[in-house]
């Protein structure tokens, strides 16, 4: 006892010593803000405002399945809540949340004061016994011999390493491995140290076509406002319409982190992924431990890296400081502490479920909606297994219910300040397939965008988990889970019944699939079949794995691919980025008063609150609040008022409507940006500058560099300005007597077809063939009508016959694209664009115009030879487009639209003029 009490001793001083020097680091970057490079002063920021606090719920008991290495995923679910729970506390007392960052020395400082003291006690939770403590810190450890009983675990094939005990009773825990060690801990670890390297060199992903520049100008506005819910974030004039409630408690943090490393926000976000990476990798793995020791956990944490969002070259992982990506992590270690307390029910393993879940709401109150899912699932299915009510389905009830009770204040609070589904954008239906009439799921080509061709796995093992999981909530978790996930979004009622308040949220449930964990579970089940099992009884194992290869190969490819050479990923991010025009937003913050509004494109004010926190007139698309009813309308209210051919009238209504101070026009883009309703090309950049130069009193150039001009609006002068608009170019009047007498069109128009809307009079190429490779120019012609304001779409469709087919019409599709991949050649090819380049909307076209509407497209080269029908089709369609069940299974599917010309594509051959 003597001995036991002289090692806790030591123990305690060197956690004692650890804390200090936390603290003394934190004073330290207080007093010298910045004086660390970005990168090492985010990681030290983010260590001392919210792992070093996470850290003591660790120390008090709530230790992770898989022990201290796995300690820094939990630390950092229970520092989000410690922190958040301290933002509020500022917001109750009217504070600047920004005191925090000298506050929390105090707050740590008297939580680990009570962690060091309550140690210095030593206790015995009441009826645990000795084996569920570890020598660190006595923590359950909760997880499962790491071979579980090959009849009820593994796909058929496997064999039996260790069979269970038959005394263990249904559902309690069988003997237990208490830490990761070994050669599967190195490779866990470097999995951890491959996503921060991966994570480090590219960063936070800040394109234009990514949320960050959102989330960056929201944590910019918090630093120099000290309020951690604002509502003018981007807009100055909002008001309540500003409340978001994707902004919640993390981005105060984040920006807390900001401040107290003195480091731009911007920076901050770039390189907070570095750290949050690895953590991911570790709460990843912590649920694969649970189901098959520390070979599932190293195989989960590598999984999570290759297969995260369907590839280590995609975006999705180094995504990990957004608040969907935080909450996700967050959401796979509550899952991984419930089970545990199923397994070896403990009082600290269910607090730490609570903490963990407190932390993942704090990030996002998205993830209320999938732990009420998951956890009602996963209840359902140990029912089902018990055969009733029984204490693993009462243990799991009473740990949902307190994790209920626990985040239910803060829910009703943010559901009260900021939910009001108003943004016509956010809540249109969209990314859904309709099945009939009324009746729509899900698009089920969710499962490829996230899931990619794993999503397979799902069903074909569900099975064998289905039967492993009578005895393990782990297992099980892998089958209710999914499940619970098809259940809604492919079921017409509930998507009818969540569409209008959830919008395209209803979309990212898919992220819910614990991917990485069925990998943990079948990896290395398999290979312990194909290494115990008699020759003859290994071929199902070995095909098993042979087909995860093959369905992995592609991933595996780009995971090399983007270790090896990051460099060609970063330029291609950085083309789509505001890096292009990085110098004018650094001037714009250096030489603009604050609070001025700037009037620009869409992608420019997309990136004007993030690099200089001044204020904008409109955001990109969906990017603005989901209670922000004047989305739409401040898009078009921009494209209005920047428009070369408009009135003045209608640019000053818009300068008085949201109190414009300066516009900004920027040609750097390196192609078109592809937006939704309207976006700047250089024919538009080049007709407006030269009509506000042209106006200098009113239009003062501040900062002009050939392709981006910024001016100052003097609106007396504005008020000044009078005179017809320009003639519009590619707009042609129709004469009185050839419009008709009716809106139905002349009766030898190319494209009738959707009464109500504009239609095709006339369609030219500048070739009648070409080769593969080639760009045609062509011109559609468009007779006008009035239409309402929408996400207008023009498909230009190239369709050839292909050789040798036969079939049902209703197999044509998928029928097409086998043979397409088997020949490596393409029968069809489409060109989608914005009508008349955006600049003149669909909704200002009138009967008695014709609009002018050109657009170039590349030939693939991998096109096959042939004639073309080409055909034509203008839609309205959401940023994320519904399908029919048909347009699965028909060739004449959503973007058939009328044929209006031929092309002949030609290998080898000159092309011929037309």
């Amino acid at each position: 006892m003597a001995e036991a009490a002289r090692e806790e001793a030591i123990r305690r001083g060197r956690m004692a010593a650890l804390v200090g020097a936390g603290l003394a680091a934190q004073a330290l970057m207080l007093a010298a803000p910045g004086a660390l490079p970005p990168a090492l002063g985010v990681a030290f920021a983010s260590a001392v405002l919210v792992l070093l606090p996470g850290y003591a719920f660790v120390a008090l008991g709530a230790m992770p399945p898989g022990g201290a290495w796995l300690a820094p995923g939990w630390a950092l679910g229970f520092g989000v809540a410690w922190l958040g729970f301290w933002v509020l506390v500022t917001r109750a007392l009217h504070l600047p949340f920004t005191v925090l960052t000298w506050w929390s020395l105090v707050t740590t400082t008297a939580l680990w004061a009570f962690v060091i003291g309550r140690r210095s006690r030593p206790s015995a939770p009441r009826g645990a016994p000795e084996e569920r403590r570890s020598q660190d810190g006595g923590a359950a450890t909760g997880c499962s011999e790491p071979e579980q009983d090959a009849e009820a675990s593994v796909p058929r094939g496997a064999t039996r390493s260790m069979s269970a005990s038959p005394s263990v009773p249904r559902g309690a825990p069988r003997p237990m491995s208490a830490a990761m060690t070994g050669a599967s801990l190195i490779a866990l670890l470097l999995a951890a140290v491959v996503g921060a390297w991966h994570a480090g060199r590219l960063g936070a992903p800040l394109g234009l076509h990514t949320d960050s520049p959102d989330h960056i100008g929201t944590i910019r506005r918090m630093v120099a406002s000290g309020d951690a819910f604002p509502r003018d974030a981007f807009f100055k004039d909002a008001g309540a319409a500003g409340a978001d409630p994707r902004k919640g408690l993390w981005h105060a943090e984040v920006a807390l982190i900001a401040k107290l490393a003195g480091a731009d926000p911007l920076d901050t976000w770039r390189w907070l992924p570095t750290v949050l990476v690895p953590l991911f990798v570790l709460n990843a793995a912590a649920l694969g431990f649970l189901l098959r020791g520390p070979p599932g956990a190293a195989v989960a944490g590598w999984a999570l890296l290759v297969t995260y969002g369907g590839s280590l070259a995609s975006q999705f992982l180094r995504e990990a400081v957004f608040a969907t990506k935080v909450g996700d992590q967050l959401a796979l270690a509550t899952a991984a502490a419930v089970i545990a307390d199923l397994r070896a029910p403990d009082r600290r393993m269910r607090l730490a479920a609570v903490g963990l879940a407190l932390g993942a709401l704090a990030a996002h109150v998205y993830y209320a909606i999938p732990f009420a899912m998951t956890l009602t699932a996963l209840g359902a299915g140990l029912a089902i297994a018990d055969r009733g009510w029984s204490g693993r389905v009462a243990r799991l009830a009473g740990t949902a219910l307190a994790i209920g009770a626990a985040g239910l204040p803060y829910l009703l609070w943010r559901a009260g300040a900021s939910y009001a589904p108003n943004n016509i954008i956010h809540t249109a239906p969209q990314g859904l397939m309709e099945l009939f009439g009324d009746a729509r799921i899900v698009s089920p080509g969710v499962l490829w965008d996230w899931l990619g061709a794993w999503w397979i796995l799902f069903p074909i093992a569900a099975p064998w988990l289905a039967r492993a999981g009578r005895r393990d909530p782990a297992a099980l978790y892998l089958v209710t889970t999914p499940l619970a996930v098809a259940l809604v979004i492919f079921d017409p009622p509930a998507v009818g019944a969540l569409v209008p308040r959830l919008g395209f949220l209803l979309m990212r449930m898919v992220w819910m699939m614990p991917l990485s964990a069925l990998f943990a579970w079948l990896l290395p089940g398999l290979l312990a079949a194909l290494r115990d099992r008699a020759p003859r009884a290994r071929v199902a194992p070995a095909l098993a794995l042979a087909g995860i290869v093959w369905l992995s190969w592609p991933a595996l490819h780009d995971a090399a691919d983007v270790l090896a050479h990051p460099a060609p990923y970063a330029a291609r991010e950085s083309a789509l980025g505001a890096a292009r025009w990085s110098d004018a937003l650094a001037w714009m913050r250096a030489h603009l008063p604050a609070g001025t509004v700037v009037l620009a494109d869409p992608a420019t004010s997309y990136s004007i609150p993030m690099a200089t926190g001044l204020y904008v007139a409109t955001l990109v698309d969906q990017h603005s609040s989901p209670d922000d009813s004047l989305a739409l309308t401040r898009i078009l209210d921009a494209r209005d008022a920047l428009d070369p051919w408009g009135t003045w009238s209608r640019l000053r209504e818009v300068v008085s409507r949201y109190r414009v101070d300066a516009i900004a026009l920027n040609d750097r883009f390196a192609a078109p940006p592809p937006l939704d309703y309207w976006t700047p090309r250089h024919d538009w950049f080049t007709a407006t500058r030269a009509r506000f130069d042209a106006a200098p009193a009113a239009f003062e150039p501040v900062y002009d560099r050939g392709d981006f001009v910024v001016y100052r609006l003097h609106r007396a002068a504005l008020d000044t300005l009078s005179g017809a608009p320009p003639r519009r170019r590619r707009v042609w009047a129709i004469p009185a007597e050839a419009r008709g007498d009716t809106l139905a069109g002349p009766r030898d128009a190319l494209d009738e077809s959707l009464p109500g809307q504009p239609f095709v009079t006339g369609f030219t190429m500048d070739r009648a063939a070409a080769r593969p490779g080639d760009t045609l120019h062509a011109v559609i012609t468009w007779r006008g009508r009035a239409t309402p304001p929408a996400s207008w779409q023009v498909a230009v469709r190239f369709d050839t016959a292909v050789p040798g087919t036969s079939g049902p019409r209703w197999l044509a599709k998928p029928i097409r694209k086998l043979i397409e991949r088997a020949r490596g050649e393409r029968y069809r090819f489409r060109e989608d664009h914005l009508p008349a380049g955006g600049a003149y909307g669909v909704d200002l076209w009138r009967w008695s115009e014709a609009v002018g509407d050109s657009f170039a497209v590349v030939v693939p080269r991998d096109a096959a030879p042939g004639r073309y029908g080409v055909r034509v089709r203008l839609m309205a369609q959401p940023h994320y487009p519904n399908y029919r069940i048909s347009d699965y299974f028909f060739d004449d599917d959503y973007y058939s639209g009328r044929r209006v010309a031929w092309l002949d594509v030609r290998r080898g051959a000159a092309p011929g003029g037309m």
